[in-house]
């Protein structure tokens, strides 16, 4: 490397220093820098305060490497870890490497608070508790630095991970978007104000399990019904959990994709037709004259291709809704 970076300094000195900064910052990370060392050394190359702040600490020196109050204005910064963020106190645009350097300092950082961080250990827990490729041991170990009880009763919880909500969790991605997991006790609710999916009730060793109902019960989720418990999903788990080997989409879903792009609207008046045993009933449950909803029904009929006013045809009804959901919810 410092071969390189003498070849390219006859060359281009800029591009020579920039690899400096990347070198330099290697070294420190390699050499399991803390936090302060890390700022230290970045005031240092851009000769001016440079400060973080994170996990409710904060901390800003100036070029001679002196502890310093955080200056008030608008100083380029870059995000790391959870909350944290790094900042260089020099004015947009700044010097030619001040980029560079923040960018360098901001992985940095990040490398060391995912190594010594309790929320960024907290984190890694949960990711191995629920995921299906952690073998029993780690599982446990997970467990026990979670403070779970052995032969407790725990659900995961999931949400959007774009919802801000307190707590110690853990962002997957999945196919379906950013989810973040929380497990909490069996007997916990989720807040009304939000939209989440509850998995079963299990041991800890269990956990991947009420991690992958809780993925299920929050894609089932919808406007009229934000929360979802895998428990009362019932059978439906089954079905759901086979739907995603299916090669080829259902007539009834193909349908009903049509339908609500057409009409966007008609998702409320369907969901109600598939839980209420009569129209009678989803009338008064949307505050519509009975004749509107009659109507509404028989074109939804036809363009469906069933008579969702039957016994039988509400069951098909509540099946191609439950795939719809599946195949279109996404939590980007």
């Amino acid at each position: 490397m410092q071969g390189l970076v003498w070849r390219l300094k006859a060359l281009d000195p800029q591009a020579s220093e920039s690899l400096k900064v990347i070198t330099y910052f290697d070294a420190l990370v390699n050499s399991r820098a803390n936090a302060e060392m890390l700022i230290r050394g970045a005031a240092v190359l851009c000769d001016c305060s440079v400060g973080f702040a994170m996990d409710g600490r904060s901390m800003c020196v100036d070029a001679s490497g002196q502890r310093m109050p955080e200056q008030q204005g608008e100083w380029p910064s870059k995000e790391f870890g959870a909350d944290g963020r790094a900042w260089i106190e020099r004015a947009s645009p700044g010097f030619v490497n001040d980029e560079l350097i923040l960018e360098r300092l901001a992985i940095a950082l990040g490398i060391f608070w995912d190594r010594t961080s309790p929320v960024a250990a907290t984190r890694r827990a949960i990711e191995t508790i629920i995921s299906s490729e952690s073998s029993l041991e780690r599982r446990m170990e997970a467990a026990a630095l979670l403070h779970l009880e052995r032969t407790g009763s725990y659900r995961v919880h999931t949400i959007p991970a774009v919802m801000p909500m307190p707590g110690s969790s853990a962002v997957v991605h999945t196919e379906f978007g950013a989810i973040r997991a929380f497990i909490r006790p069996s007997m916990a609710t989720a807040p009304q104000d939000t939209r989440a999916g509850i998995g079963l009730a299990t041991v800890p060793q269990e956990l991947d399990r009420s991690w992958q109902t809780a993925l299920l019960a929050l894609r089932l989720t919808s406007p009229h019904r934000p929360i979802h418990n895998a428990d009362d999903l019932g059978s439906l788990i089954v079905l759901a959990e086979r739907a995603s080997e299916a090669t080829h989409e259902p007539a009834d879903v193909t349908a009903l994709k049509l339908l609500i792009a057409e009409q966007p609207k008609a998702w409320r008046m369907l969901e109600a037709i598939a839980e209420s045993g009569s129209l009678r009933a989803v009338a008064g449950q949307l505050n519509l004259h009975h004749s509107s909803v009659q109507n509404r029904a028989s074109e939804f009929t036809s363009a469906l291709g069933f008579d969702i006013r039957t016994p039988s045809g509400r069951v098909r009804l509540t099946l191609a809704l439950t795939l719809f959901l599946l195949a279109t919810n996404r939590f980007d």
